[in-house]
C-alpha cells in the first residue's frame, strides 16, 4: 500500500513537472473544437481586427440555443456600427447616418470556422500542425497551423484557448509567412447566457431608414451563355451555380462559387457588356487585405472573380473561364 501510494505520488509530481504529459490533440481535434464552441456556446468578447491596412475594434456577443445562434458586433472605433445576426437575417445599423440594412445572406466573418467534414477533405491542399503554446490576454493557448502545401491558396496560423477551446487569435498568412489578416482578441469569456435584443423597426426610432439588401436568384427562363473552366488549381470545383439579380436593375449574371473546402471564390459572368463598361465593372486588380478580385472582357463579357486568396489564384481562375458561344 505504501509503495502503490508514493508511485501515485510520483507520478502526480511528474505531471505537474511536465515529465509526463496527456497524449496531445491532433491539429484537426484543436479546429474541431475550437469551431463547436465558436457557434454553439455563449461567449462575449473584445477583439482587433486588421485588415487592408485598417484596424477595428468590436465588442461581440455570441449566444446559442434550440433556436440557433445569434450574435451582436458593436464597433468601438471609427464610424458607430452595430451588427446583430441569427439563422435568418443579418442586420447593419449605422446611428449617425439612421440606416439600417436587412441581408438575408451571410456576411463574411472574420473568424474561421471549420466542419468536422470539410476538416477530413483538406489534407491535399494542406498540412495541419500542433505548434507552440503561448500566451494572449493572460490566457495560456495552444497554436495550430494550417499551412498551405501550394501558393494557390493562403494558410491560417490559430491559437485556441487551452481552457475552454474559444479562439483568441487568427492569422490568415500568406506565402512569405506574413500575416495579411488578423483577428486578436484582447479579453474573451464563456458566459451562461447572453441576451440580445432582436433589432426590428420598433426598437429603433422613427426617422430610421431601413433597406433590404436581398441577393436572389433570377426567377424566369434565362437564356446564358455557356461556359467551361479549362482548368483549375488543385482542390478547387465547383460548388453552386446560380443566375441572379444583383448590382443593376434587371441585369442577370451567373454566379458560379470554387472552393477547395477552405477558401471560396465567387465568379461573376455579365453577358450584357455592350462595349462601354459600367462604372460597376471591374477591370483591373483591386486588394483588401485578404480579399482579391479581378476582372476582364472576354468574348464580350465582364468576368469578375473575387476571393480570399492570393491575386494569382483569382487571375488564373478569369483567365481559365472559357466562354462556348
Amino acid at each position: 500500500m505504501i509503495i502503490a501510494f508514493r508511485t501515485i505520488l510520483l507520478f502526480a509530481f511528474l505531471l505537474t513537472t511536465g515529465l509526463v504529459q496527456a497524449e496531445p490533440k491532433s491539429a484537426l481535434a484543436w479546429l474541431e473544437l475550437m469551431s463547436r464552441q465558436m457557434q454553439k456556446s455563449s461567449y462575449e468578447g473584445t477583439f482587433i481586427y486588421l485588415h487592408g491596412g485598417e484596424m477595428e475594434m468590436m465588442n461581440i456577443a455570441h449566444g446559442y440555443d434550440e433556436n440557433g445562434e445569434i450574435e451582436r458586433l458593436v464597433s468601438l472605433n471609427g464610424v458607430p456600427r452595430e451588427i446583430v445576426r441569427d439563422s435568418a437575417n443579418v442586420i447593419c445599423v449605422w446611428p449617425d447616418s439612421k440606416v439600417a440594412v436587412v441581408s438575408s445572406s451571410r456576411q463574411r466573418s472574420p473568424f474561421p470556422i471549420f466542419s468536422a467534414k470539410a476538416l477530413t477533405q483538406l489534407g491535399k491542399q494542406y498540412h495541419f500542425v500542433v505548434g507552440k503554446t503561448d500566451r494572449i490576454a493572460n490566457k495560456k493557448v495552444q497554436l495550430i497551423e494550417i499551412i498551405s502545401r501550394d501558393d494557390f491558396r493562403f494558410g491560417y496560423n490559430i491559437w485556441v484557448d487551452e481552457s475552454n477551446y474559444l479562439l483568441m487569435r487568427s492569422d490568415l498568412v500568406g506565402k512569405n509567412g506574413k500575416a495579411v489578416e488578423q483577428v486578436i482578441f484582447t479579453r474573451m469569456e464563456p458566459v451562461e447566457r447572453v441576451e440580445i435584443e432582436q433589432v426590428t423597426q420598433g426598437s429603433l426610432s422613427d426617422d430610421y431608414h431601413w433597406s433590404h439588401n436581398e441577393d436572389k436568384s433570377a426567377t424566369g427562363s434565362v437564356s446564358m451563355p455557356q461556359w467551361r473552366f479549362t482548368s483549375l488549381p488543385a482542390g478547387f470545383e465547383k460548388v453552386t451555380e446560380q443566375i441572379k439579380s444583383i448590382y443593376r436593375q434587371g441585369t442577370k449574371v451567373s454566379h458560379i462559387t470554387l472552393s477547395d473546402g477552405l477558401a471560396s471564390i465567387s465568379v461573376y459572368i455579365d453577358p450584357n457588356y455592350n462595349g462601354e463598361p459600367s462604372a460597376s465593372a471591374l477591370q483591373e486588380e483591386v486588394s483588401m487585405g485578404a480579399v482579391n478580385a479581378y476582372g476582364e472582357i472576354k468574348d464580350s463579357l465582364q468576368v469578375t472573380a473575387i476571393g480570399e486568396v492570393p491575386m494569382e489564384t483569382i487571375k488564373y481562375i478569369v483567365s481559365a473561364l472559357e466562354v462556348e458561344r
